[in-house]
């Protein structure tokens, strides 16, 4: 009884030797893992942060919106309304200007419209006078039609 007891040590001391190679391979396998993994993560968090200055590049129109003012904004939608093609041709030029910081102040309304009749490009906006009455802003035509009937 006692060999088998013998071989049985000799068994059980050979598999404690494998067994602690493979703890210790599962050790670095987990290692290289956990390493891999943080990686990766690193990874993601810069293409994250990539991404949302690709996001901010603006439009040409955006650009150009952003130096209107004074009814510019309305200028500009007339225009695309009534010539697309050429509009956008215009707001190209406009935003490469203001890029390339040659176009520093602002553009207002009338001075948009103004550019767009130089090039030929006529088109008519939809103006109104308002004056007080009793305290409230009304259309000039309401009033002079008011003073008509009354």
């Amino acid at each position: 009884m006692q060999p088998t007891v013998l071989a049985v040590g000799r068994v059980s001391k050979r598999f404690m030797e494998k067994q602690s190679g493979a703890h210790e391979a599962m050790e670095e396998d987990a290692d290289l893992k956990l390493l891999e993994r943080r990686k990766l993560e690193e990874m993601r968090r810069r293409l994250k942060a990539a991404a949302p200055a690709q996001k901010q590049e603006k439009t040409d129109r955006q650009v150009v919106e952003g130096v209107l003012y004074d009814r510019g904004d309305e200028v500009l939608d007339a225009a695309y309304s009534f010539y697309p093609n050429e509009t956008e041709k215009l707001v190209r030029e406009l935003a490469v200007m203001i890029r390339d910081r040659r176009l520093t102040e602002k553009i207002a309304g009338g001075e948009l419209l103004s550019i767009f009749r130089q090039l030929g490009l006529r088109f008519r906006l939809k103006t109104s006078i308002k004056v007080m009455d009793q305290g409230k802003l009304v259309d000039l035509s309401d009033k002079l039609g008011r003073k008509g009937q009354g």
